[in-house]
């Protein structure tokens, strides 16, 4: 059950389960074959002299009632997920179907924590050949390709700290401008047993992974407010949905982050009325970075598929691209785990229990 997490069998599954619901597909074929049906049957009659006798003659033994009876159930579900989708949609973005006017790439800043190294280097680089200008905020140096790069500047913070998060902030302010995008993407992970956790790292990872969201947002948001213009992007995790063994404080961050995500959000629409104010979060799967090294092997044994760090920069650029705040959770085949907690109990631990396998040292 741990492969269901991400698997390439899955990620198939779902893609084929998005055509075959496609109201582009069923539409089409419904109006065919009732309006019709002298087509379908020439179709089909070009299509036995082409394909293996064993391929059509299950599709020629169907009723073409029965067959008109299904292209109608497949349609109406198409057309309920198509709708659904758009409320989704709608619903991430104050009610309003159409992406956010006024944005312009090469006049744009960001300003992305952690920015030095992992999915933080991989978006800085794509948001780089968008034409956007980015504020790197990290305690590590820039790579080398970044260095020597006008459209790139280093402010060196410490995200846990309110002082030096302000301090980056002005700076970022005098010497670039304004952002208005905002990726919070810092974050650390060190998996081990709760009960062998110690408190300075405990108020380590709560300050990178839940309080920094804070400190950069208090800092930032206050003129996206004003030009009611600007986008909000949280870096989560599927550790938000599922809670892992010996990752306890990795988990209740990554929930945290999603609780300040959500409640960002409303504060921005109802308290300050800023509906062009973007906010996106972000559930990657287990990705393959340094922060899980020594940890990544167990969890592919127990048949978990890491995702790349360029994987996730490319669909959070994507979305930052689509001028639409949102939810993801990458790949997309794994957003049914989004509902784990409405799951019988019994469902529930079982996931739990096959992904334990592979995080517990035997």
């Amino acid at each position: 059950m741990a492969s269901f997490l991400y698997s390439p069998a899955v990620d198939m599954i779902a893609a084929a389960g998005r055509i075959v619901l496609s109201p582009l597909l069923s539409g089409p074929m419904l109006v065919t074959i009732t309006y019709y049906p002298d087509a379908v049957r020439h179709i089909i009659a070009s299509a036995v002299k082409v394909l293996p006798e064993q391929v059509m003659a299950p599709i020629l033994s169907l009723p073409q009632p029965l067959v008109a009876t299904a292209l109608r159930v497949l349609t109406v579900l198409s057309l309920v997920r198509a709708v659904n989708g758009a409320l989704n949609t709608m619903a991430s973005n104050s009610w309003r179907l159409t992406a956010a006017k006024g944005w312009d790439w090469p006049n744009e800043i960001a300003v992305v924590t952690g920015g030095s190294s992992g999915i933080g280097k991989g978006i800085v680089e794509r948001l780089v050949a968008l034409g956007v200008r980015v504020a790197v905020l990290d305690i590590q140096g820039l790579p080398k390709e970044f260095q020597g790069n006008a459209r790139i500047r280093f402010f060196h913070c410490d995200v846990t700290s309110a002082e030096s998060v302000a301090a980056a902030a002005d700076a970022v302010r005098s010497e670039f401008g304004h952002p208005s995008i905002l990726v919070n993407n810092a974050g650390i992970a060190r998996p081990m047993p709760i009960l062998k956790t110690p408190e300075e790292y405990l108020r380590k990872i709560f300050g990178v992974n839940v309080m920094s969201l804070w400190f950069t947002t208090q800092q930032f948001l206050p003129r996206m407010v004003q030009l009611n213009k600007g986008h909000v992007v949280t870096v989560a995790s599927i550790a938000s949905f599922v809670a892992l063994a010996t990752a306890a404080d990795y988990s209740a961050t990554k929930a945290g982050a999603l609780a300040f995500h959500e409640s960002l959000a409303s504060e921005i629409k109802h308290q300050y009325k800023a509906p062009n104010v973007l906010t996106s979060v972000i559930h990657p799967n287990f990705v393959k970075t340094p922060l899980l090294d020594g940890f990544s092997g167990r969890l592919e044994r127990a048949g978990v598929r890491m995702l790349t760090s360029d994987r996730i920069a490319d669909e959070v650029v994507v979305q930052i691209k689509s001028r639409r705040g949102g939810q993801l959770v990458i790949p997309s085949s794994a957003t049914g785990i989004s509902g784990i907690r409405g799951w019988p109990t019994w469902l529930q631990e079982l996931l739990r229990d096959a992904v334990a396998k592979g995080a517990v040292k035997p």
